[in-house]
């Protein structure tokens, strides 16, 4: 999906959706933090594993207090109905983490 990324006429066919850095009704790690952008790559797994036709990736934004990180959904005409529909249904995703997510976690002593 980068190299497709690299090309700027799918890149005029396709947008994003940010999704967040964590489940909606978990905690986050603060912008700057160390760990923060390896905590968004687990939910950016975890969201792969419950919305299979989704494209996911994990994006970086510039923020007044420093460097932050989200997942992002890829929606659009270049993509098929079905990883458009999983965009959309992951911004609406699951509240918290799962049971894979929580031992990537804690391996990565983020949570215990």
């Amino acid at each position: 999906m980068a190299a497709r990324l690299a090309n700027r006429n799918w890149r005029m066919k396709v947008d994003y959706i940010n999704i967040g850095s964590t489940p909606a009704d978990e905690d986050c790690l603060g912008v700057g933090h160390a760990l923060a952008r390896k905590e968004t790559a687990i939910y950016c797994r975890q969201l792969e594993r419950e919305f299979p036709a989704g494209k996911f990736s994990v994006k970086g934004f510039d923020h007044d207090f420093g460097r932050y990180h989200e997942v992002v959904a890829w929606y659009g005409e270049e993509l098929d109905v079905a990883t458009n529909e999983a965009a959309f249904e992951a911004e609406c995703g699951r509240g918290e983490w799962d049971e894979e997510a929580l031992v990537e976690l804690a391996a990565a002593g983020i949570r215990s």
